[in-house]
């Protein structure tokens, strides 16, 4: 029996205030983006971009989020390789 590979990345991303200026407008606006948002979503596609800059492919894996401060949010992909 082939066991998979574990696979972990990490990411920490801080608040960009250039960033969390523009949110503020957009949420004036109606948009609802926040700049906890942002910095997640800069993470997952920092880690993505891993992902394919390595070539792998992943059988199943999970996202774990933890904000460190109001500047600051781990983000923590992990699972098993094809």
């Amino acid at each position: 029996m082939v066991k998979n590979k574990n696979i972990r990345i990490i990411k920490v991303v801080t608040k960009n205030f250039v960033h969390d200026f523009i949110a503020q407008i957009q949420n004036t606006f109606g948009s609802n983006l926040t700049s906890y948002e942002k910095m997640v979503e800069t993470a997952m596609v920092q880690i993505d971009d891993d992902l394919k800059e390595k070539g792998i492919k992943l059988d199943w894996y999970r996202y774990e989020i933890t904000q460190l401060t109001n500047g600051a949010v781990v983000v923590l992909l992990y699972g098993d390789a094809k």
